[in-house]
């Protein structure tokens, strides 16, 4: 499994479990991570961030095509 799918993965069941403010919840956990230390990790939780962000949507951009 790539990581990319696991980090997908975790968008997902934060959206399950927290459902609409499942992005705010990634959003808090990245704030956390402020040190030099926990960089990747901060990355990580920003991105899961866009992607519940994402899931969340409930209609695409008007740029985007749907298949």
């Amino acid at each position: 499994m790539t990581n990319e799918r696991k980090i997908w993965e975790a968008a997902m069941l934060l959206v399950r479990q927290h459902g609409v403010a499942a992005a705010e919840v990634a959003r808090r956990e990245a704030r956390k991570r402020r040190s030099a230390e926990e960089e990747l990790t901060r990355f990580v939780w920003c991105w899961i961030a866009r992607l519940t962000t994402e899931l969340l949507r409930s209609a695409p951009a008007a740029h985007e095509r749907v298949h």
